[in-house]
């Protein structure tokens, strides 16, 4: 059994994921599995990642129709063999060659009551260049943190498969599901942080663009929900109404020129751009 699994949902992602498949096949460490989950991509996707097979022989890769991210990554938990499951998004990629081999020395003496390990990312922009690095919040903040938002990167948040055992992603989310996931499970007992940057991540994904700012707060307000009472704070609030009044310009000024708007009216502030970037 490979000691971890990397799980990457597709879907017409041919400009992106050879970034990801290369990150993978040069892994000095090569006890891992790849399970792609494609939605059935209508480009050249299944095409590019199947010719990855000789760099990644331990490729898993299927494409079936499902509803969304978490229905994807639903079904691919299904062929997981991995000890440690790691999401990533098939435009991130792994921060060296090195990276699994700094994770299994992290990793595998584990007790086995750690259910998860946390790990840094650096944020990226389109054109590669290093915009911020993220670390995770101290373990013993956390169940506090969490009521307010994920204190974690989660492309660098490693689980052990076992805590998927009866559990599932909650498919009637599309942006929070994973916050979700880690609001039923995490306890201070279960989780502990490792020194090591994981992962390279795109800035750009669904819940960067200035149109889905709203819906990404409002999921995580609906999942905190769920979890947490005194979550309506005025801070929260607040935020979703600033969230409301970017979607509306964003309605008005249309997608594609809204961000570049954005953009001028930061420049007019004194600030820099923060969304044509993306």
């Amino acid at each position: 059994m490979p000691f971890f699994s990397i799980i990457t949902a597709t879907l017409n992602a041919a400009a992106t994921l050879p970034r990801l498949l290369d990150s993978l096949a040069c892994q000095t460490c090569r006890d891992f599995e790849l399970i792609i989950q494609d939605g059935a991509s209508s480009d050249n996707t299944v095409a590019i990642a199947e010719s990855y097979r000789k760099r990644l022989p331990a490729l898993s890769l299927v494409s079936v129709p499902d509803t969304g991210i978490y229905d994807a990554w639903n079904r691919a938990l299904e062929r997981a063999r991995g000890e440690w499951v790691l999401f990533l998004g098939a435009d991130d990629r792994l921060a060296s060659s090195e990276t699994l081999g700094h994770c299994l020395a992290a990793l595998r003496d584990m007790p086995g009551s750690c259910l998860y390990a946390a790990g840094s990312i650096a944020r990226v922009s389109r054109s590669g260049a290093i915009m911020a690095r993220l670390k995770p919040s101290a373990v013993e903040d956390t169940p506090e943190l969490l009521r307010e938002r994920m204190p974690f990167p989660y492309p660098a948040l490693w689980h052990r498969r076992s805590v998927f055992e009866g559990r599932k992603f909650d498919n009637s989310l599309s942006i929070a599901a994973d916050y979700d996931f880690v609001c039923r499970t995490w306890t201070r007992e279960n989780g502990v942080v490792i020194p090591v940057e994981v992962t390279l991540m795109r800035r750009g994904g669904v819940s960067d663009l200035p149109h889905n700012v709203l819906r990404t707060r409002w999921e995580d307000a609906k999942v905190a929900s769920r979890h947490f009472r005194g979550v309506w704070s005025l801070g929260r609030v607040t935020s979703l109404a600033k969230a409301c009044i970017l979607w509306l310009f964003c309605k008005v000024c249309g997608r594609e020129s809204a961000p570049r708007l954005l953009d001028a009216i930061r420049r007019l502030r004194g600030l820099p751009p923060a969304w044509r970037g993306l």
